[in-house]
């Protein structure tokens, strides 16, 4: 036998014999442009899902809709969302936190708006399926309003800081990189922000149960490549935030000083959020159903008798089982 028919041998023998290499399964994630998602972007680039890359679905509305209908596998929702559509009958789990807001939600005014009791009566636009409803009516309780009390107009949060510059309203709600488009104008301010109601807004990893059951091994691996992305971001920070700049559009400088206002969990951290085991100064999940399903009461938002089972929100045996 020569060489030539030798090596095509081998060559069929291993192919044979050798494992096969797992598809990739791309995991759909519906999202808006969100700072927090920075270890998601770093993982996504540096290939730390495995088998399970993810497919970032930029959407500035209708992100819950996408979720529920299944046209995306997973979404990012906020607890507000996840509740009404439990109250709803959905099956729709948080599987992980990703993040909670240290400033990166914001009520931006007027400087002749002085204080939030200073938004009665006012028109304010914000999207109202979101985070920012929430924010709006934790900073009105406050003050001892309600929504009822301000005239709410739905609006991508994108397109907030064009109508409080452009003179349609004089404040509003949005999120970063929205805020510094405001405030950077001299005649406004950040009213009040995320900083002052820590643990209030998170941002959470949310599928259907469907979805679970049919991929188990998807959050076990979107998980590490999240905590993979988020140890990297310390390791490697500048380029980090040159990948974290590119998917979201802003220069590596302007990610740093956001990124800033927002916490990525540890995994210590995440279970302490999940489940209430360990010692952190982070509001835990159940907390921050309690306080989030009050204030929807308090708006309206839900019956007064109305009741959520908060573990019935969650599925925490993903993180709770990584080490």
């Amino acid at each position: 036998m020569n060489a030539y028919k030798l090596a095509g041998l081998l060559a069929a023998t291993l192919s044979l014999t050798a494992p096969a290499a797992q598809a990739a399964t791309p995991v759909t994630f519906a999202m808006n442009a969100w700072i927090g998602f920075a270890p998601l972007f770093v993982a996504s680039d540096k290939h730390f899902f495995g088998a399970y890359p993810i497919k970032f679905v930029h959407m500035e509305t209708g992100i819950n809709a996408a979720v529920v209908s299944g046209s995306v596998d997973s979404a990012d929702l906020s607890m507000n969302q996840v509740i009404g559509d439990h109250l709803k009958g959905f099956d729709i789990k948080i599987v992980m936190p990703i993040d909670y807001s240290n400033g990166a939600d914001a009520i931006v005014a007027s400087k002749s708006i002085t204080s939030v009791a200073d938004l009665r009566g006012k028109t304010i636009p914000l999207d109202t399926t979101s985070y920012s409803e929430l924010l709006l009516a934790y900073a009105l309780h406050q003050a001892k309003l309600t929504l009822a009390d301000v005239k709410s107009t739905n609006m991508p949060a994108s397109d907030v800081p064009a109508a409080l510059i452009g003179g349609h309203a004089e404040a509003g709600v949005t999120w970063a990189p929205h805020i510094s488009l405001v405030t950077a104008n001299p005649k406004f301010h950040a009213l009040f922000t995320s900083a002052a109601a820590p643990g209030l807004i998170t941002d959470n990893f949310a599928v259907k149960t469907s979805f679970l059951k049919a991929h188990p091994a998807a959050m076990p691996a979107i998980i590490r490549g999240f905590l993979e992305g988020s140890k990297y971001i310390k390791s490697h920070p500048t380029e980090s935030y040159a990948i974290i700049g590119k998917a979201l559009g802003i220069s590596p400088a302007d990610a740093k000083a956001q990124y800033k206002m927002v916490i990525n969990p540890t995994l210590a951290e995440m279970k302490y959020m999940m489940t209430g085991s360990g010692h952190f100064k982070i509001i835990p999940y159940k907390a921050n159903v309690a306080l989030v399903t009050k204030l929807m009461k308090l708006q309206g938002e839900i019956k007064s008798n109305q009741s959520v089972v908060e573990p019935s929100l969650f599925d925490s045996k993903y993180v709770s089982s990584m080490k």
